[in-house]
Order: structure tokens, then C-alpha cells, then sequence
């Protein structure tokens, strides 16, 4: 099914030029990947895409050669060049990328488990930071990321890529009313962990607990105080050398391991 597109003002190039766009992300629910391996394992994971995108220069055979499923009844849009780097979000497009469908995950799936390990992010703003926290995660074999109001779209080009192909693996929960969403933690008897700059030392954190959601904050204001209420407990990676903070990410990766370690 493949189309061969000369023009800007095409219907399906319009399209996939506004996904550049939170809003229109949004409205279509339906975000970018770019890149023959993250193209290549979004379709072995299975993700639902409403179609590939590829250059005129691409080499389209090759690459449906080396997949080890049918591809002949994906949407295939074959443009020029100069088109493709028109609608492409990197500075060296790879020729290839993919217009990939949300998927819809609930909340109350993982609440209502009876154990499980989340990592809930106030205010994460940077997407770098966000895509490799998802990663982290994901290594770790966590169950899913909170993003309360105020952090970045998980499905922002720049987020996408950092997670190098985790956002396929990791339930995204987005919450707007993060009041409801903490009474509904305590509900579930989870033990709430708040990453704080006056807690007590994370290495000397107990652990044992079969609900976990470790909350982080942005490395300049941490987590915000009407948060903390929220807190079982409340942690901070000591820093004996100079510097004042460590990066969120780098943060993040330290405290999801030291729950992981202390599960086992």
C-alpha cells in the first residue's frame, strides 16, 4: 500500500507536520518516531501505526527485508527528500519514520495490583531527562511513569528519542488532578517515597514494601511541598563532594535502583 507524495499540501503530510505539536498530538493521539531502529522495533513490539513515512532515497526493499513479519499491508507514504526533511524533527534525518497511535492505558490496572513499583515526576520539564528516566525504568523492570501537570509531553520528539524504543514497553499515566491521584496511592496502601532535599538517607531506607511510587521532582525545586504531605517517606542521595545537586536523570536512575535492590 504504498503512495508516492510530491507535495507539501498533501493531506497526510499536513497531518504529520501538526504532530510536531502537543495540541495536535493530543487530538489525533498519535505521536512521530524516527529512525530505522526505532521504526524497526516499533513494528516487531507490535505498536499500532497509522503509517511509515519514507525517503525517496530510503532504502525501503532492504529494510522490509530484514523484518520478520509481512509488511504489506502497512500505510506507506514514499516522498522526496527535501519533503522528508521538511517534516522531520532531527538535523540528520535517517529517511525513515513512523506516525504511531497512543496506546490508552488506565490507571486503576496498576493501583489495583497487588504489588508493583512506579516512578511519579513532578515537574520534569527537560525531555532528555524525561526520555531517559522512562529507559530507567524500564531496565529496571518498573510498572509504569505519573506524570503530574507540569512536566513535559512524554510524546515530544525529543522525549521519544531518549527513550531509545522504552516508550513502547512503559505504561504513561498523564494526571491533572494530582490531589485525587496521591489519595488514590494511599488508598492502595502504597507506600509513597519523595525524593526530598531534607531526607533521610536513601541507603539507609528500609525498602520491603510491595507497593512503590517514588516521586522526583526537578533537580532546581525538587518535589513541591503539597506533595510532601503525601510522603511515607522521605529521601535524599547523600552528596558528600562540592557539587549542590545531581542531574534528575542521574538522580532518578540511583533511587529507582536502590528500590529495586531493596525489593529483592
Amino acid at each position: 500500500m504504498e503512495e508516492y507524495i510530491t507535495s507539501p499540501q498533501n493531506p497526510s503530510i499536513k497531518r504529520i507536520k501538526m504532530l510536531h505539536k502537543k495540541k495536535y498530538r493530543d487530538i489525533y493521539g498519535q505521536y512521530l518516531i524516527e529512525g530505522p531502529k526505532m521504526v524497526k522495533e516499533a513494528l516487531q513490539q507490535g505498536e499500532h501505526i497509522w503509517a511509515l513515512v519514507v525517503a525517496e532515497s530510503f532504502d525501503w526493499a532492504e529494510f522490509k527485508a530484514q523484518l520478520d513479519f509481512c509488511a504489506e499491508n502497512l500505510k506507506i507514504l514514499v516522498v522526496k527528500d527535501n519533503l522528508f526533511t521538511h517534516i522531520s524533527d532531527t538535523q540528520t534525518p535517517q529517511g525513515i519514520m513512523a506516525v504511531v497511535h497512543k496506546k490508552d492505558y488506565r490507571l486503576e490496572d496498576v493501583l489495583n495490583r497487588p504489588s508493583f513499583f512506579i516512578v511519579v515526576l513532578d515537574q520534569i520539564r527537560d525531555p532528555g531527562n524525561l526520555g531517559t528516566i522512562i529507559r530507567t525504568l524500564d531496565a529496571a523492570g518498573g510498572d509504569g511513569v505519573v506524570l503530574l501537570k507540569g512536566c513535559v509531553d512524554p510524546y515530544n520528539p525529543k522525549v521519544v528519542r531518549s527513550t531509545m524504543g522504552s516508550i513502547f514497553r512503559v505504561p504513561l499515566y498523564e494526571v491533572d488532578d494530582h490531589i485525587d491521584f496521591f489519595n488514590k496511592l494511599l488508598e492502595a496502601k502504597a507506600h509513597v517515597l519523595v525524593s526530598h532535599l531534607h531526607g533521610s538517607n536513601l541507603f539507609e531506607w528500609p525498602g520491603g514494601y510491595s507497593k512503590i511510587a517514588l516521586v522526583i521532582g526537578n533537580e532546581s525545586e525538587g518535589v513541591r511541598q503539597e506533595i510532601c504531605k503525601f510522603a511515607s517517606s522521605l529521601v535524599k542521595i547523600p552528596i558528600p563532594g562540592g557539587a549542590e545537586s545531581l542531574n534528575a536523570s542521574v538522580a532518578a536512575g540511583i533511587l529507582i535502583y536502590e528500590v529495586l535492590r531493596k525489593s529483592r
